[in-house]
């Protein structure tokens, strides 16, 4: 797709699902075995599978990790919780590739076979290198796809419902929702502060963390079931808004 050079960009430069249209009617039109993209520098991927359907960077990393044998992965507080339901050893750093790339810099000379990688499509394979490799990802990807089909392999990973979202704030709010969410989780499940706020539950969790490019609170929740993440998420959004509405009152 693409191939005569104009000088633009040929779609939104975020390989999301509204802006691989393109590509995924392609690949349903061609039959073909998967689709590839790149962001516009071209450090992280997308794939869709030959079903035409997008797969998340959350499946992708289970995949990447299962092929190269790896059995511990360090990813980002907010990936999907199917990683660690697959059987790996999980260890998670704050957001962004250059956390995990520090925390696999740690153990570069272990012999623990390790991966690394976050849900926007950034992937790490630490025995090339430690930073984002998007080409080798695309190696590693054509070589699965060349033994089983892709989307054989996603229909074999878990399923949650995943909700993301965002509340105009200050991340001055964030000390306050802490003292809520401690209080939240007497009553059972445990709470991460490595970047933001992370609410864990056995059937899921929460994630409250300040926006690092503008003035907003995002908050994420995943579950086992839809009625449980709309639970998470709307706990998020209320303790939110309540914190909120402390703070503004106490400027007054």
């Amino acid at each position: 797709l693409y191939c005569t050079p104009s000088g633009d960009f040929p779609r939104g430069i975020e390989p999301t699902e509204e802006n691989l249209q393109d590509l995924i009617k392609k690949v349903q039109t061609e039959n073909a075995d998967l689709g590839i993209a790149h962001d516009g520098d071209a450090d992280r991927i997308a794939v869709v599978d030959d079903k035409g359907r997008l797969l998340t960077g959350d499946q992708l990393i289970a995949l990447f990790a299962r092929h190269l044998g790896a059995t511990r992965v360090v990813t980002t507080v907010d990936a999907s919780m199917l990683i660690d339901d697959i059987g790996f050893e999980v260890k998670r750093t704050r957001v962004g590739d250059a956390f995990v790339s520090d925390e696999l810099r740690k153990s570069v000379n272990s012999s623990v076979p390790e991966f690394g990688g976050e849900a926007s499509g950034c992937y790490i394979f630490p025995q090339i290198s430690l930073c984002p490799d998007a080409i080798y990802a695309v190696a590693v990807i054509i070589q699965i796809a060349s033994v089983q089909k892709i989307s054989s392999l996603v229909d074999e990973l878990p399923s949650y419902e995943l909700l993301r979202g965002g509340v105009p704030g200050d991340r001055a709010v964030m000390p306050m929702l802490e003292v809520k969410l401690r209080d939240q989780v007497k009553t059972g499940g445990s709470l991460d502060t490595i970047d933001g706020l992370r609410l864990g539950y056995n059937d899921g969790w929460l994630l409250i963390r300040p926006s690092g490019t503008e003035p907003k609170i995002r908050l994420t929740a995943e579950a086992k079931s839809e009625e449980r993440a709309k639970e998470l998420y709307e706990l998020g959004l209320d303790t939110i808004k309540s914190c909120l509405a402390e703070q503004e009152g106490a400027k007054r």
